[in-house]
C-alpha cells in the first residue's frame, strides 16, 4: 500500500480530498472525500432531494451532494465524547421509499430505546422529518433491508434482535403505511443475521449465528425449519455475535456458502457448504484473523472483474474500549476474491491507521455515476467519509 499526503483547501464540513490511498495488486485506487465529522455509527446512501445525485444520511443529518451541505432531519439522543466513548442512539440508517411517494425515507433502530422507527422524507425546508415508531420491544443491535418474500425487492426489514422476525411494509393507496411483524422463531440467538437461498430451492432463507431457517413456500404463514449451525466463533463449531451474514457461492461449485465475522473479537470467515446426501453442513475457512471488530460486511465487485469481493472495516469503540484489540489501528479493507483454482482472499487496505474505520454498515454504491463502486463509511471516530474508486 502507498500513502500520499496532499495539501488541499478545506471547509468545516467538506473535505474535497485529504488523502490518496493506493491499493496495489488489483489496479484499484481510492480517493478520500470527507463529508462530515459527526460521531455516529450508521449511514446510508440515496438521492434524498431528487436531483439525480446520491446523498448520504448519517447521524442527525442528510449531506446533500455535491457540496455535502448538512441538513438536520432529526434529533438524536445520546452523546459521544472526543475519545469515542458513549453512543448516539441510532444503530441503522436504511434508505427506503416507505410510503411510495417517490422520495427515499430513512428506517432506523436503537439499542437503548429498544425501538425500530422510520423518518418520512418531507424535504429540506428546515423542518425535522416526522418520526413513526414501528416497534418498541427489544434491544436492536442494528437492522438491514432484504428480500424475504422472494419478490426481487429488498423491502423487508430484518432487525437484529435476540429472536428472529421480519417486518413487512404494506403501503396503502391513501398513503398510509402498515408494518406487519412475521415471527420466524422466538428462540434467543446471538446477534447477527443474513438473508439468502442456502439450500437452492430459490426461496430466501434467514441465517443467524446459531441456525439457518429454511423458508417455507409461504414466508408469511408457513413454518420456518430451524437448522443448527455455528458462525463467528474463534473455535470450529462455536457461535458468537457476528456482523451481517452474507450468502454467496464463494468457490463456484453451485452451492451457496456463508461469510461472517466475529463482530467484537478477531476473525473473518467463510463457511463452505458441503452436502452429505440431503444434509447441509458448513466447513469453516479463515479469511483474516489479524485484526478485530469487523462489525460490518458488504459484498461488491470492487475491481470490476465480474465476481464479488468483500468490503469490511474495524469498528471504533464498539464497547468503549472493552473489546480485544480495541486500541489497535483503525482500517477499512477490501478482500479480492480469487475463486479458482482454490479460494484466495487478497487483502487490500483502503485506509489504515488514519483514524478511519467502519461502523455498523458499509454502503458500497456508484456515488459519482462513473461505472465503478465507491465506499462510504462512518463511525464514532467522526464521519462520514466517501472513498471514491478510481478505476473509472
Amino acid at each position: 500500500m502507498s500513502l500520499h499526503r496532499i495539501l488541499v483547501a478545506l471547509s468545516p464540513l467538506s473535505v474535497v480530498l485529504a488523502w490518496t490511498v493506493t491499493s496495489w495488486g488489483a489496479d484499484v485506487t481510492f480517493k478520500m472525500h470527507r463529508i462530515g465529522q459527526f460521531r455516529s455509527e450508521a449511514c446510508g446512501v440515496a438521492d434524498f432531494n431528487g436531483d439525480g445525485k446520491l446523498d448520504v444520511v448519517a447521524g442527525p443529518f442528510v449531506y446533500l451532494a455535491p457540496d455535502w451541505k448538512a441538513y438536520k432531519i432529526r434529533d438524536l439522543k445520546g452523546e459521544v465524547d472526543n475519545s469515542g466513548k458513549g453512543y448516539m442512539w441510532n444503530f441503522a440508517d436504511l434508505p427506503l421509499d416507505v410510503d411510495l411517494d417517490g422520495r427515499p425515507d430513512v428506517i432506523s433502530c436503537d439499542w437503548f430505546e429498544k425501538c425500530l422507527d422510520w423518518h418520512r422524507n418531507t424535504g429540506f425546508d428546515g423542518d425535522l422529518w416526522p418520526r413513526t415508531v414501528i416497534d418498541v420491544s427489544l434491544n436492536h443491535e442494528t437492522a438491514q433491508l432484504a428480500d424475504v418474500d422472494g419478490d426481487g425487492k429488498a423491502r423487508e426489514i430484518v432487525p437484529e434482535v435476540a429472536p428472529t422476525w421480519w417486518w413487512e411494509i404494506v403501503s396503502q393507496a391513501d398513503g398510509k403505511v402498515q408494518f406487519i411483524k412475521h415471527v420466524v422463531s422466538e428462540k434467543p440467538m446471538n446477534f447477527g443475521s443474513g438473508v439468502g437461498d442456502v439450500n437452492g430451492d430459490r426461496r430466501p432463507d434467514i441465517i443467524r449465528p446459531n441456525a439457518w431457517f429454511e423458508a417455507p413456500s409461504d414466508p408469511r404463514q408457513g413454518t420456518w425449519i430451524e437448522h443448527p449451525i455455528a458462525l463467528g466463533g474463534a473455535e470450529e463449531g462455536t457461535a458468537e455475535h457476528t456482523a451481517q451474514i452474507l450468502v454467496h457461492d464463494v468457490n463456484g461449485d453451485g452451492l451457496n456458502d456463508l461469510i461472517a465475522s466475529s463482530a467484537h473479537r478477531y476473525g473473518i470467515y467463510w463457511y463452505e457448504q458441503v452436502r452429505d446426501g440431503q444434509e447441509i453442513k458448513f466447513k469453516r475457512h479463515v479469511i483474516d484473523n489479524t485484526w478485530s471488530q469487523a462489525h460490518s460486511l458488504t459484498l461488491a465487485d470492487i475491481d470490476l472483474d465480474g465476481d464479488l469481493d468483500l468490503v469490511t472495516g474495524k469498528r471504533f469503540m464498539a464497547h468503549n474500549g472493552g473489546d480485544p484489540g480495541a486500541f489497535e489501528p483503525l482500517g477499512v479493507y477490501w478482500y479480492e476474491l480469487q475463486a479458482k483454482p482454490e479460494v484466495k482472499w487478497i487483502k487490500h487496505a483502503i485506509t489504515y491507521d488514519q483514524g478511519i474505520g467502519a461502523g455498523l454498515n458499509i454502503p458500497v454504491v456508484d456515488m459519482d455515476g462513473d461505472g465503478d463502486l465507491d465506499i462510504v463509511v462512518t463511525g464514532k471516530w467522526g464521519g462520514p467519509v466517501w472513498f471514491e474508486n478510481q478505476l473509472r
